[in-house]
């Protein structure tokens, strides 16, 4: 297996663990917060996340655009325009950071817009002021994760975020335990993002070593390429949050706040298997970027395929989990009287099951600059999301606001966004869905034993939850490893798809 294969495994490894534990202590933390907060205070730290949640618009899609000329140049082995880039993004940051700062400073003189009550109002101003502070510190130094990305450093970037979540989850319990209350919380927050940034801009110099901050390398074409770049990246973001964030409100709004709690168990399961998705396949970009970077077309199409069928097998086992499992997961988590949401989380798995089982092919279009379709193609989904969530929830409750989802993301993530990657991969379309059609074949025959073992033990218990979970998983694993790879099969495909144009290049490893 090549340097390169080693970095996409061990990096996709890291971030598994870190999308997990992050969830984990998500689930674990925060009945402790809410006990130890107070109702109140919970709902103004809850407030100011919300609020704070937006913020990364801010950022206008820049972090996508740096990432994939980064690893062009790499590709390219140029790098005076890995430099260029790099220290033009580095000033545009420099900006972003002061306006994250003029807009929190506005919102902290602006609290009787959020909250009520005098003392509130306070509070909400202060806890704003240090969680904005520490974005707007924050925004030129993330411009030091492009280059630790181009050189698919995936691995250090997730053990990084694992440590902040470590010191965040440390100092929150420490704190709240000394009776301290909501203001801390946003310390903690603050401080434990320090380490992590420290480590990441050393290790960017270390994986990097022609890296260099100068004043001449700022330049204006740069500038016009990356917004050019973003742009379409910005309004990808704006329909995600459409898509993914305002279903709450359409049950909040037609069926009631109760319900939106019940939506929400749904909601949160399935968005976690989305992230453990987007952490595979969005790891790819910067290789697609890195061969077009080279005119290596031909390493893209053997990406792409094999990518594809890593993505399948992978997705397959994770709905397939939420599928077997939620409905005795929730018993055990939130209790039966939130089994309501089983039905709606059974339509979401669905949908991001069609979006993800495919293989990256979003992040073959923006790692190739072809993101204006995947922009063009996000925000019909999203209207179309939204369109049909509201007409179907007054007949259909929560199921009618999954389906609403479902509904356009067949469309787009089954048909329109991979024919048009096999398009730019010059890969027959028609070709690669019976390609597909093998891999989910053997993956059905695999899932065999999994299925066995749920419905003979499984109850509302972690333990036994957990145990049949990972038995069936190396189950899984192992017959795929027969029936779909062989070892010299994976090494032949990494081989072929990445090695040859990074070891030309000699800047991969």
């Amino acid at each position: 297996m090549t340097s390169t294969a080693r970095k996409l495994v061990s990096g996709y490894g890291v971030r598994l663990v870190n999308t997990v534990a992050t969830g984990v202590v998500s689930l674990l933390l925060m009945p402790f917060v809410v006990h130890r907060l107070g109702d109140r205070m919970f709902g103004i730290w809850t407030l100011v996340s919300t609020v704070i949640g937006y913020y990364p618009l801010l950022e206008l899609g820049l972090s996508t655009a740096i990432t994939r000329y980064l690893a062009g140049a790499l590709g390219q082995g140029n790098q005076e325009h890995f430099n260029k880039v790099f220290n033009t993004a580095l000033r545009l940051y420099s900006g972003l950071g002061v306006i994250v700062l003029i807009v929190t400073v506005a919102l902290a003189s602006l609290p009787r817009h959020f909250v009520q009550y005098s003392g509130d109002a306070t509070t909400f101003s202060q806890v704003i002021l240090i969680l904005g502070l520490s974005i707007a510190l924050l925004f030129p130094t993330r411009v030091f994760t492009g280059p630790l990305e181009a050189q698919l450093r995936f691995d250090r970037l997730a053990v990084f975020e694992l440590l902040t979540l470590v010191l965040r989850t440390t100092l929150v319990v420490v704190l709240l335990l000394s009776g301290y209350k909501v203001i801390a919380l946003a310390w903690a927050t603050l401080l434990a993002t320090i380490p992590s940034t420290i480590l990441t801009i050393r290790t960017a110099y270390q994986e990097v070593p022609f890296l260099s901050i100068e004043s001449r390398h700022w330049d204006r074409t740069t500038v016009k390429s990356l917004f050019s770049f973003s742009a379409f990246t910005l309004i990808s973001h704006l329909a995600n949050l459409i898509r993914f964030r305002v279903d709450g409100l359409v049950v909040a709004t037609f069926i009631g706040l109760s319900a939106v709690t019940h939506y929400r168990v749904a909601e949160v399961l399935a968005q976690y298997y989305f992230l453990i998705m987007s952490a595979l396949s969005g790891m790819f970009t910067s290789v697609f970027s890195r061969q077009e970077g080279a005119y290596d077309f031909e390493a893209i199409r053997k990406t792409y395929s094999f990518a594809s069928q890593v993505c399948a097998c992978v997705a397959s086992f994770l709905s397939f989990g939420l599928i077997a499992w939620g409905r005795p997961f929730i018993t055990r988590w939130m209790g039966a009287q939130y089994l309501d949401a089983y039905p709606a989380l059974v339509v979401l798995v669905v949908a991001f099951y069609v979006a993800t089982a495919q293989g990256p092919f979003v992040s073959l279009l923006f790692g190739t600059s072809r993101h204006k379709f995947v922009a063009l193609v996000t925000s019909l989904e999203a209207a179309a999301n939204l369109l049909l969530s509201i007409l179907l929830v007054k007949r259909f409750g929560m199921m009618g606001v999954a389906l609403g989802t479902l509904i356009p993301m067949l469309v787009s993530g089954a048909i329109l966004l991979p024919a048009y990657a096999c398009r730019v991969a010059k890969m027959n379309y028609f070709e690669h869905l019976r390609r597909m059609g093998k891999i989910l074949g053997a993956v059905g025959v695999s899932l065999l034993f999994p299925l066995v073992f749920t419905l003979e033990f499984v109850t509302p218990d972690y333990r036994v939850l957990f145990g049949v979970g990972l038995l069936s998983m190396i189950l899984y694993g192992a017959v795929l490893w027969v029936i779909v790879f062989s070892q010299s099969e994976v090494r032949g495909l990494l081989v072929r798809a990445m090695g040859p144009m990074f070891a030309a290049k000699g800047n991969a490893d």
